[in-house]
């Protein structure tokens, strides 16, 4: 049997696992840590004593997921990362040898609620796209520091609706990112993973646009996408200009958000054909088991379908 090892070392090294191996943000890793440390303080109040692994037992898990379900009313998927965050630690531990075998290898997640996406339909993409004035005589009467922005509001949502970037992903690419000869976008996504994201014309010729009236000597000389001082647009001012053009367009439905047009690529590759595994890779999903919930979106046709056989 390994020797006794302190829980709270044990912690500490693992955050380090985390941003060395992993390679995961801070943010990320924050979260894994404050979950292992909400579940050693409840440990710690139960037993009086500082925990050392091989005293945690499957039980303990269980009596602390259930402490969190039933006296702090977690929802389940709440609980499913808080039980993810334990699973990889004892993972962690057991390849370190600091254990035999994980106490959290036989704790399985919560059944979750599936919830549809929302997203846009093609007549309100259409709007919304329509939306920010892209010509000079749409600017006209903009303050001259200003009239840049509607072309560059159309790129964002361009961009986000036929691509699928994610708001971090959109915000962070820089001119190198931007290849206009082969048509594609170097993306990189969670966990530092690069990927490659085809643009189609419409796309091109709006980020051509777009940087047409980019200033070239902008204090940010590598970000795509900026703000009116130059500067790299953030991702509160892209959330607040894709909210400005949703009211503008006139679009009847609540939250639409950067994250809503990423759902709405998704919906409409499916719609339109493309193979789920395809998806996930446009997507930067990590399993297909996150970009399952797309497969709603044929449910509509398939209802139509059904109906017809009314005449038969």
């Amino acid at each position: 049997m390994p020797p006794p090892h302190k829980f709270s070392r044990a912690l500490y090294d693992f955050e380090a696992f985390l941003e060395v191996e992993k390679n995961l943000s801070p943010q990320t890793r924050r979260a894994y840590v404050y979950d292992l440390e909400k579940f050693m303080d409840y440990w710690i109040a139960r037993r009086k004593e500082n925990p050392t692994i091989h005293k945690i037992l499957t039980e303990d898990i269980r009596r602390y997921l259930e402490h969190l379900r039933m006296d702090r009313h977690y929802k389940s998927t709440t609980l499913s990362r808080t039980i993810a965050s334990i699973r990889i630690f004892f993972e962690y531990c057991l390849r370190e040898g600091l254990i035999e075998a994980s106490p959290a290898a036989h704790i399985h997640n919560p059944k979750n609620p599936k919830k549809l996406p929302v997203f846009l339909v093609e007549s309100e993409t259409r709007r919304l796209m329509e939306s920010p004035p892209k010509t000079d005589q749409e600017t006209a009467e903009m303050r001259s520091d200003y009239r840049h922005l509607g072309v560059r509001d159309h790129a964002i949502i361009t961009t986000l609706v036929f691509t699928g970037l994610r708001l971090q992903e959109l915000v962070n690419m820089n001119l190198i990112d931007i290849d206009f000869e082969r048509g594609n976008l170097r993306v990189m996504g969670k966990g530092a993973k690069e990927r490659i994201v085809p643009m189609n014309r419409t796309v091109r010729e709006a980020m051509e646009a777009c940087l047409e009236k980019r200033d070239p000597a902008a204090p940010d000389e590598k970000a795509v996408f900026l703000n009116r001082f130059g500067q790299r647009l953030s991702k509160s001012g892209v959330e607040k200009m894709v909210e400005k053009y949703v009211l503008k367009s006139g679009i009847g439905k609540d939250g639409i958000s950067p994250h809503k047009l990423r759902h709405t690529f998704a919906t409409l590759l499916h719609v339109n054909g493309v193979d789920i595994v395809e998806i996930q890779a446009l997507m930067g999903h990590a399993t297909i088991t996150s970009t399952q919930i797309y497969t709603h979106a044929n449910t509509s046709r398939l209802k139509g379908a059904v109906e017809k056989l009314d005449s038969i």
